[in-house]
């Protein structure tokens, strides 16, 4: 746990959150800030900084519940979809990696916005290539 973290202080129960599910290694609460109704928080009780800090089991317990998670907002919002999503780097709004379940509703407004960038055949190509060395280099 870290010092001065949100998350941390909410697992060490010093702030409140509407917990929604608790173990050993995970606490799932609502959005204090949602999207939209029923936006979950999944966090890791160990205070991980990126994604790519959080041990490969740990990230598959995060996956099983936010599965089950959003298959139970599903049915209870009748949504639309459901958007998962998590920010790193300067991106992200908390130091503490932490996956959301979004719910998504037609038109509810939220989504990403088309980017200026549009790379040529040529350049995924080489990028595509770049990548598939780079993850040989890394197995």
């Amino acid at each position: 746990m870290s010092k001065s973290c949100i998350f941390c202080e909410i697992l060490n129960k010093k702030e409140h959150a509407f917990i929604i599910f608790d173990n050993d290694k995970l606490c799932c609460i609502l959005d204090k800030y949602p999207i939209n109704k029923g936006h979950i928080l999944v966090i890791p009780k160990k205070h991980y900084k990126e994604f790519s800090d959080v041990e490969d089991e740990v990230l598959s317990e995060i996956m099983i519940i936010a599965k089950k998670l959003a298959i139970v907002v599903e049915k209870m919002l009748k949504t639309d979809g459901i958007t998962f999503m998590q920010n790193n780097g300067i991106f992200k709004d908390v130091g503490h990696y932490h996956l959301h379940i979004i719910p998504r509703f037609k038109d509810d407004g939220f989504g990403w916005l088309d980017p200026d960038y549009e790379p040529t055949i040529q350049e995924i190509s080489k990028f595509h290539h770049e990548l598939i060395k780079g993850l040989s280099i890394n197995n």
